[in-house]
């Protein structure tokens, strides 16, 4: 199931720049450095589900937003040992699944917290499995990542509906004063403090390839949103 977010937040500049790093195909925008969602960018076709959504939460735009996963395994399972699993995240955002009324500023802004949200939750999911790759258990059972895998990413999925929830309540169902701009300071300090782990080019690719990188390798485990 697609997570649909109601979005309200501050100005972007949408006028033509260049995002060089941007990385994105038809359908989804691939979280990296400096990439800015524009109104542009939601291109879904308004239909009669969509204008009770606004209307009910009172919004301009609806911002679909996933975290995509996936474990490559190679094919011959005797070959664990040298080859290793293979495993990718990505946050996106659903162009496709994201219609827009009208343009609004503020929503805009929360839409970006939104994507850098997951970003970091990806990135804790990052650091726990590199901390499980230098245990002996680890090295001494081939597999174990690909194992522990889907419960990480259901626990990356459990704290990231926790940070929207919080941030939802404090700035858009409370408007607690300057509250967007203490979660926009705090994700950015987190985003800092674990940019070794941020998404790489590599695991944008693997999902807009649509394929594992090696012949040797087949798709162990995916998850496209929750």
């Amino acid at each position: 199931m697609r997570l649909k977010i109601l979005i309200v937040g501050i100005l972007f500049c949408t006028t033509a720049f260049a995002q060089s790093n941007r990385i994105e195909n038809k359908s989804f925008i691939y979280w990296q450095p400096r990439t800015l969602i524009l109104f542009s960018d939601f291109q879904k076709a308004i239909d009669s589900v969509d204008l009770k959504m606004f209307e009910k939460y009172k919004a301009k735009s609806l911002t679909n937003v996933q975290i995509h996963a996936i474990l490559d395994y190679p094919k011959n399972a005797r070959k664990i040992k040298t080859l290793k699993e293979k495993w990718y995240l990505a946050p996106v955002f659903c162009k496709e699944c994201s219609p827009l009324k009208e343009q609004d500023s503020a929503e805009l802004k929360q839409t970006q917290i939104y994507f850098d949200i997951m970003e970091y939750c990806t990135r804790v999911t990052r650091q726990k499995i590199a901390s499980l790759e230098t245990q002996k258990l680890v090295n001494d059972s081939p597999g174990f990542i690909a194992a522990a895998f889907p419960g990480l990413v259901d626990k990356m999925y459990d704290l990231m509906m926790d940070m929207f929830s919080s941030y939802k309540r404090e700035v858009i169902t409370e408007k607690q004063p300057n509250a967007h701009n203490e979660w926009k300071k705090t994700v950015n300090q987190l985003l800092e403090s674990t940019k070794d782990f941020s998404t790489s080019e590599i695991e944008c690719n693997r999902f807009i390839n649509n394929k594992p990188y090696s012949d040797e390798y087949k798709v162990s485990y995916q998850l496209y949103g929750k």
